[in-house]
């Protein structure tokens, strides 16, 4: 039975998107890497993206956003490639928005830490994009109110246009009125790492990963 032994590395580019490796137990025989090839090619995950078995390693092109939920996809088809049951995890995915160049960064690893899919970026317009073409859940948008390009709570009103289910979690290092009319929670900064971690938990309904 194959196991994945390494978290990705990056090794290089294809096409602008980064490349990575990953290292199996072993090195599997033609017909595991035809039922591994076989489940990655259903998954829309990967889609457009190279992904290959070359000896006793998985080398695969994904965005860095996307890269942790990739590798539970991975773990899935290693399953499948094994012959054994697969029950689905449970995933929450966070877009984290925040142009604060230690803030965002920092609630970005707090929540992957704890077992957070994490989708990042510091651009309201590049949060669209993501809303709109990546596949899967976006569960709750936790986003700093007070940005140069756009309001957070403007950006949070046109991303649940896009996706109606999301839970939106404010945040912020000023005092800024009109918070409460909105309805969404909010939490200061700085913040107590495990007070966000908490609140996340909370807000999605699940206990911390």
């Amino acid at each position: 039975m194959l196991n994945r032994t390494s978290e990705p590395e990056r090794i290089g580019w294809g096409d602008r998107i980064p490349t990575w490796r990953v290292s199996l137990s072993e090195n599997p025989d033609s017909e595991w890497r035809r039922q591994f090839l076989q489940a990655a090619d259903a998954s829309d995950i990967l889609r457009d993206a190279r992904i290959t078995v070359a000896g006793a390693a998985i080398i695969f092109d994904i965005e860095r956003p996307a890269l942790a939920l990739a590798c539970e996809r991975i773990d899935e088809w290693i399953v499948h490639a094994n012959g054994e049951p697969s029950v689905a995890p449970l995933v929450t995915t966070v877009l984290v928005v925040d142009d604060d160049a230690e803030v965002g960064p920092l609630a970005r690893d707090v929540l992957e830490s704890v077992g957070y899919v994490i989708l990042f970026t510091s651009d309201p317009l590049e949060a669209v994009r993501m809303a709109r073409h990546r596949p899967g859940e976006i569960d709750l948008l936790l986003v700093d109110v007070i940005m140069p390009l756009m309001d957070g709570r403007e950006l949070a009103r046109r991303l649940l246009v896009i996706r109606p289910n999301m839970k939106v979690l404010l945040m912020s290092g000023y005092e800024v009125s009109g918070l409460k009319e909105t309805g969404w929670p909010f939490i200061a900064k700085p913040f107590n790492i495990t007070a966000l971690a908490q609140k996340v938990a909370d807000l999605v309904g699940r206990p911390l990963p």
